[in-house]
Protein backbone atom coordinates (compact mmCIF):
# COMPACT_ATOMS: atom_id res chain seq x y z
CA UNK A 1 0.00 0.00 0.00
CA UNK A 2 1.28 3.65 -0.11
CA UNK A 3 3.90 4.58 1.92
CA UNK A 4 3.33 6.19 5.36
CA UNK A 5 0.49 8.97 5.66
CA UNK A 6 2.24 12.39 5.56
CA UNK A 7 4.88 11.32 2.73
CA UNK A 8 3.90 13.77 0.44
CA UNK A 9 6.64 16.42 -1.35
CA UNK A 10 5.86 18.54 -4.23
CA UNK A 11 2.58 17.95 -3.78
CA UNK A 12 2.76 14.10 -4.57
CA UNK A 13 2.69 11.50 -2.22
CA UNK A 14 4.50 8.31 -2.41
CA UNK A 15 3.55 4.99 -3.05
CA UNK A 16 5.57 1.88 -2.15
CA UNK A 17 4.86 -1.23 -4.12
CA UNK A 18 6.64 -4.17 -2.23
CA UNK A 19 8.37 -5.71 -5.72
CA UNK A 20 8.81 -5.13 -9.46
CA UNK A 21 5.96 -7.39 -9.94
CA UNK A 22 3.30 -5.42 -7.59
CA UNK A 23 4.73 -2.24 -8.92
CA UNK A 24 3.61 -3.13 -12.95
CA UNK A 25 0.26 -4.44 -11.62
CA UNK A 26 -0.42 -1.14 -9.82
CA UNK A 27 0.47 1.06 -12.53
CA UNK A 28 -1.93 -1.13 -14.33
CA UNK A 29 -4.56 -0.41 -12.01
CA UNK A 30 -3.64 3.68 -11.94
CA UNK A 31 -3.84 3.71 -15.98
CA UNK A 32 -6.63 2.06 -16.30
CA UNK A 33 -8.42 4.40 -14.00
CA UNK A 34 -6.85 7.20 -15.96
CA UNK A 35 -5.26 8.39 -13.13
CA UNK A 36 -1.49 10.43 -13.46
CA UNK A 37 1.90 9.01 -11.96
CA UNK A 38 5.35 8.97 -12.01
CA UNK A 39 7.95 6.75 -11.38
CA UNK A 40 11.24 7.06 -9.77
CA UNK A 41 13.70 4.47 -8.04
CA UNK A 42 15.76 4.57 -5.09
CA UNK A 43 17.28 2.34 -2.85
CA UNK A 44 14.36 1.06 -1.46
CA UNK A 45 12.81 -0.35 -4.67
CA UNK A 46 10.50 1.44 -7.40
CA UNK A 47 7.85 4.00 -6.16
CA UNK A 48 4.61 5.54 -7.68
CA UNK A 49 4.13 9.02 -7.16
CA UNK A 50 0.68 10.55 -7.73
CA UNK A 51 -0.41 13.76 -8.00
CA UNK A 52 -2.00 15.41 -4.40
CA UNK A 53 -5.54 16.13 -6.30
CA UNK A 54 -5.89 12.03 -7.12
CA UNK A 55 -4.30 10.37 -4.11
CA UNK A 56 -7.57 9.40 -2.22
CA UNK A 57 -9.01 7.99 -5.87
CA UNK A 58 -5.21 6.14 -6.68
CA UNK A 59 -5.45 4.89 -2.88
CA UNK A 60 -8.92 3.59 -3.53
CA UNK A 61 -8.15 1.94 -6.68
CA UNK A 62 -5.41 0.05 -5.08
CA UNK A 63 -7.16 -0.89 -2.10
CA UNK A 64 -9.79 -2.19 -4.30
CA UNK A 65 -7.43 -4.27 -6.48
CA UNK A 66 -5.52 -5.57 -3.88
CA UNK A 67 -9.04 -6.63 -1.92
CA UNK A 68 -10.06 -8.56 -5.37
CA UNK A 69 -6.90 -10.80 -5.57
CA UNK A 70 -7.05 -14.71 -5.42
CA UNK A 71 -3.92 -16.49 -5.50
CA UNK A 72 -2.64 -17.53 -8.59
CA UNK A 73 -4.16 -19.86 -10.73
CA UNK A 74 -2.40 -22.80 -12.25
CA UNK A 75 -0.27 -22.51 -15.14
CA UNK A 76 -2.80 -22.52 -18.49
CA UNK A 77 -2.46 -26.45 -19.81
CA UNK A 78 0.85 -27.04 -17.12
CA UNK A 79 0.46 -29.32 -14.09
CA UNK A 80 3.92 -27.75 -12.71
CA UNK A 81 6.25 -25.02 -13.81
CA UNK A 82 9.21 -26.29 -15.88
CA UNK A 83 11.66 -23.52 -14.89
CA UNK A 84 14.65 -25.23 -16.74
CA UNK A 85 12.92 -26.36 -19.57
CA UNK A 86 14.42 -25.31 -22.95
CA UNK A 87 11.87 -27.17 -25.18
CA UNK A 88 9.41 -24.36 -25.91
CA UNK A 89 12.47 -21.56 -27.05
CA UNK A 90 14.38 -24.93 -29.24
CA UNK A 91 10.97 -25.21 -30.90
CA UNK A 92 10.07 -21.80 -31.64
CA UNK A 93 14.05 -21.71 -32.67
CA UNK A 94 13.37 -24.93 -35.56
CA UNK A 95 9.99 -23.08 -36.30
CA UNK A 96 11.47 -19.79 -37.60
CA UNK A 97 14.45 -21.44 -38.94
CA UNK A 98 12.11 -23.82 -41.12
CA UNK A 99 11.31 -20.42 -43.05
CA UNK A 100 15.27 -20.05 -43.48
CA UNK A 101 15.49 -23.37 -44.83
CA UNK A 102 12.48 -22.87 -47.30
CA UNK A 103 14.36 -19.61 -48.46
CA UNK A 104 17.37 -20.84 -49.05
CA UNK A 105 16.10 -23.31 -51.43
CA UNK A 106 13.15 -22.07 -53.24
CA UNK A 107 14.60 -18.26 -53.14
CA UNK A 108 12.40 -15.09 -52.85
CA UNK A 109 9.13 -15.00 -54.46
CA UNK A 110 8.83 -14.78 -58.36
CA UNK A 111 5.81 -16.05 -60.33
CA UNK A 112 7.41 -16.47 -63.18
CA UNK A 113 8.70 -20.06 -61.72
CA UNK A 114 6.45 -22.58 -61.98
CA UNK A 115 7.51 -24.31 -58.63
CA UNK A 116 6.52 -21.25 -56.55
CA UNK A 117 3.05 -19.90 -58.70
CA UNK A 118 1.96 -22.93 -57.77
CA UNK A 119 2.59 -22.92 -54.07
CA UNK A 120 1.39 -19.14 -53.98
CA UNK A 121 -1.85 -18.58 -52.20
CA UNK A 122 -3.75 -17.57 -55.44
CA UNK A 123 -7.52 -17.13 -54.40
CA UNK A 124 -8.71 -17.68 -57.79
CA UNK A 125 -6.76 -21.20 -57.49
CA UNK A 126 -8.11 -22.12 -54.09
CA UNK A 127 -11.22 -21.53 -54.40
CA UNK A 128 -11.07 -23.74 -57.43
CA UNK A 129 -9.68 -26.68 -55.02
CA UNK A 130 -6.02 -26.19 -55.06
CA UNK A 131 -6.13 -25.58 -51.29
CA UNK A 132 -3.54 -26.89 -50.68
CA UNK A 133 -1.60 -23.51 -51.74
CA UNK A 134 -2.81 -22.01 -47.88
CA UNK A 135 -0.27 -24.12 -46.97
CA UNK A 136 2.29 -23.53 -48.89
CA UNK A 137 2.12 -20.17 -49.04
CA UNK A 138 3.61 -20.08 -45.75
CA UNK A 139 6.70 -20.88 -46.64
CA UNK A 140 7.50 -18.43 -49.79
CA UNK A 141 8.70 -14.81 -48.72
CA UNK A 142 9.09 -11.87 -51.30
CA UNK A 143 12.78 -10.94 -49.97
CA UNK A 144 14.89 -10.97 -46.65
CA UNK A 145 13.29 -8.33 -45.28
CA UNK A 146 10.10 -10.25 -45.31
CA UNK A 147 11.65 -13.17 -44.20
CA UNK A 148 13.89 -12.21 -41.03
CA UNK A 149 10.63 -9.91 -39.69
CA UNK A 150 8.34 -13.13 -40.10
CA UNK A 151 11.21 -15.63 -38.29
CA UNK A 152 11.52 -13.07 -35.34
CA UNK A 153 7.79 -12.84 -34.97
CA UNK A 154 7.37 -16.37 -35.10
CA UNK A 155 10.50 -16.75 -32.75
CA UNK A 156 9.04 -14.64 -30.00
CA UNK A 157 5.17 -15.42 -30.17
CA UNK A 158 5.95 -18.92 -30.46
CA UNK A 159 7.73 -19.30 -27.34
CA UNK A 160 4.82 -18.19 -25.72
CA UNK A 161 2.59 -20.60 -27.80
CA UNK A 162 4.56 -23.74 -27.21
CA UNK A 163 4.65 -22.91 -23.29
CA UNK A 164 0.95 -22.53 -22.79
CA UNK A 165 -0.24 -25.49 -24.74
CA UNK A 166 2.55 -27.81 -25.27
CA UNK A 167 4.98 -28.15 -28.43
CA UNK A 168 2.27 -30.88 -30.16
CA UNK A 169 -0.80 -28.84 -29.49
CA UNK A 170 1.11 -25.36 -30.35
CA UNK A 171 2.31 -26.11 -33.42
CA UNK A 172 -0.97 -27.97 -34.46
CA UNK A 173 -2.52 -24.96 -33.91
CA UNK A 174 -0.11 -22.38 -36.18
CA UNK A 175 -0.37 -24.43 -38.73
CA UNK A 176 -4.62 -24.91 -38.45
CA UNK A 177 -5.04 -20.92 -37.98
CA UNK A 178 -2.63 -20.20 -40.66
CA UNK A 179 -3.97 -22.29 -42.87
CA UNK A 180 -7.52 -21.57 -42.24
CA UNK A 181 -6.73 -17.92 -42.01
CA UNK A 182 -5.34 -18.07 -45.58
CA UNK A 183 -8.48 -20.04 -46.91
CA UNK A 184 -10.61 -17.53 -45.52
CA UNK A 185 -8.81 -14.99 -47.33
CA UNK A 186 -8.58 -16.11 -50.71
CA UNK A 187 -12.67 -16.70 -50.33
CA UNK A 188 -13.16 -13.66 -49.56
CA UNK A 189 -10.48 -11.65 -51.78
CA UNK A 190 -11.59 -10.49 -55.60
CA UNK A 191 -9.53 -12.36 -58.07
CA UNK A 192 -6.59 -11.84 -58.72
CA UNK A 193 -4.91 -12.04 -55.66
CA UNK A 194 -1.85 -13.51 -54.56
CA UNK A 195 -0.15 -13.39 -51.45
CA UNK A 196 2.92 -15.30 -49.94
CA UNK A 197 4.74 -15.87 -46.47
CA UNK A 198 4.37 -16.45 -42.96
CA UNK A 199 2.55 -13.52 -41.72
CA UNK A 200 -0.79 -14.79 -41.15
CA UNK A 201 0.38 -17.51 -39.10
CA UNK A 202 2.60 -15.27 -37.27
CA UNK A 203 -0.88 -13.30 -36.32
CA UNK A 204 -2.48 -16.28 -35.29
CA UNK A 205 0.00 -16.70 -32.90
CA UNK A 206 -0.72 -13.31 -31.32
CA UNK A 207 -4.56 -13.51 -31.74
CA UNK A 208 -3.81 -17.29 -30.01
CA UNK A 209 -2.00 -15.55 -26.85
CA UNK A 210 -4.31 -12.83 -26.77
CA UNK A 211 -6.85 -14.97 -25.68
CA UNK A 212 -5.02 -17.44 -23.72
CA UNK A 213 -3.69 -14.58 -21.57
CA UNK A 214 -7.03 -12.79 -21.08
CA UNK A 215 -8.47 -16.00 -19.70
CA UNK A 216 -5.94 -16.57 -17.59
CA UNK A 217 -6.74 -12.72 -15.83
CA UNK A 218 -9.84 -14.02 -15.96
CA UNK A 219 -9.06 -16.68 -13.43
CA UNK A 220 -7.02 -14.77 -11.56
CA UNK A 221 -9.88 -11.83 -10.68
CA UNK A 222 -13.12 -13.71 -10.92
CA UNK A 223 -15.16 -10.53 -9.68
CA UNK A 224 -16.88 -8.90 -12.49
CA UNK A 225 -15.57 -5.14 -11.83
CA UNK A 226 -11.96 -6.92 -12.13
CA UNK A 227 -12.68 -8.91 -15.20
CA UNK A 228 -13.61 -5.90 -17.15
CA UNK A 229 -10.63 -3.87 -15.63
CA UNK A 230 -8.20 -6.25 -16.52
CA UNK A 231 -9.03 -9.26 -18.65
CA UNK A 232 -9.24 -7.57 -21.92
CA UNK A 233 -6.27 -5.91 -21.64
CA UNK A 234 -3.90 -9.07 -23.15
CA UNK A 235 -6.69 -8.57 -25.74
CA UNK A 236 -6.68 -4.97 -26.54
CA UNK A 237 -2.69 -5.16 -26.81
CA UNK A 238 -3.10 -8.05 -29.23
CA UNK A 239 -5.13 -5.94 -31.60
CA UNK A 240 -3.08 -2.87 -31.14
CA UNK A 241 -0.11 -4.92 -32.26
CA UNK A 242 -2.14 -6.33 -35.24
CA UNK A 243 -2.69 -2.67 -35.98
CA UNK A 244 1.30 -1.37 -35.59
CA UNK A 245 2.70 -4.01 -37.17
CA UNK A 246 0.54 -6.13 -39.59
CA UNK A 247 -1.14 -2.71 -41.67
CA UNK A 248 2.57 -1.48 -43.25
CA UNK A 249 1.61 -0.18 -46.95
CA UNK A 250 3.13 -3.66 -48.20
CA UNK A 251 1.03 -5.51 -45.78
CA UNK A 252 -1.64 -8.19 -46.48
CA UNK A 253 -3.94 -6.88 -44.32
CA UNK A 254 -6.79 -9.14 -44.65
CA UNK A 255 -4.59 -12.13 -44.51
CA UNK A 256 -2.83 -10.64 -40.97
CA UNK A 257 -6.71 -9.87 -40.01
CA UNK A 258 -8.11 -13.32 -40.25
CA UNK A 259 -5.25 -15.16 -38.98
CA UNK A 260 -5.64 -12.95 -35.87
CA UNK A 261 -9.00 -13.69 -35.62
CA UNK A 262 -9.22 -17.52 -36.64
CA UNK A 263 -6.35 -17.81 -33.74
CA UNK A 264 -8.28 -16.40 -31.34
CA UNK A 265 -11.11 -18.46 -32.22
CA UNK A 266 -9.57 -21.84 -32.70
CA UNK A 267 -7.65 -20.47 -28.70
CA UNK A 268 -10.98 -19.96 -27.24
CA UNK A 269 -12.03 -23.66 -26.47
CA UNK A 270 -8.46 -24.67 -25.10
CA UNK A 271 -8.40 -21.10 -22.62
CA UNK A 272 -10.28 -23.16 -20.17
CA UNK A 273 -7.81 -25.63 -19.30
CA UNK A 274 -5.56 -25.87 -16.06
CA UNK A 275 -3.88 -29.34 -16.43
CA UNK A 276 -1.36 -30.85 -18.70
CA UNK A 277 -2.45 -31.86 -22.38
CA UNK A 278 -2.19 -34.30 -23.79
CA UNK A 279 0.56 -36.99 -22.84
CA UNK A 280 4.14 -37.00 -23.82
CA UNK A 281 2.83 -39.21 -26.68
CA UNK A 282 0.11 -37.15 -27.71
CA UNK A 283 1.89 -34.39 -27.94
CA UNK A 284 4.53 -35.80 -30.32
CA UNK A 285 1.33 -37.30 -32.42
CA UNK A 286 0.43 -33.58 -32.90
CA UNK A 287 3.64 -32.33 -33.69
CA UNK A 288 4.01 -35.31 -36.71
CA UNK A 289 0.84 -34.23 -37.94
CA UNK A 290 1.83 -30.03 -37.82
CA UNK A 291 4.99 -31.50 -39.90
CA UNK A 292 3.21 -33.41 -42.17
CA UNK A 293 0.95 -31.36 -43.13
CA UNK A 294 3.20 -28.81 -45.31
CA UNK A 295 5.05 -31.89 -46.47
CA UNK A 296 1.84 -33.46 -48.05
CA UNK A 297 0.64 -30.12 -49.07
CA UNK A 298 4.10 -29.53 -51.09
CA UNK A 299 4.05 -32.66 -52.42
CA UNK A 300 0.59 -31.56 -53.56
CA UNK A 301 2.54 -28.43 -55.60
CA UNK A 302 4.89 -30.17 -57.23
CA UNK A 303 2.42 -33.00 -58.40
CA UNK A 304 0.43 -30.52 -59.87
CA UNK A 305 3.07 -29.37 -62.21
CA UNK A 306 3.07 -33.09 -63.96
Amino acid sequence: MPAQPGHRNNGEETFAPSGATQTLEWITVLSAAGLDYRLTRDADGWRLHVPAAHVAVAESEIRAYESERLPPAPRIVRATPRTKDRRDLWTAFWCAHALLLFYLWLGPYDSGVPLLAAASANAERIVAGEWWRAVTALTLHAGWPHLMGNMLFLFLVGQAVFRALGRGVGLTLLVAAGVLGNLATAYSAAPPRVGVGASTLCFAALGIMSVLQSAEQYRRYRLWRAVWKRAWIPMAAGVALLGMLGTGPQSDLAAHAFGFVVGAALAAPLSGRTSAWPSAKGQWALTALAILIPTASWLLAIRSLQ
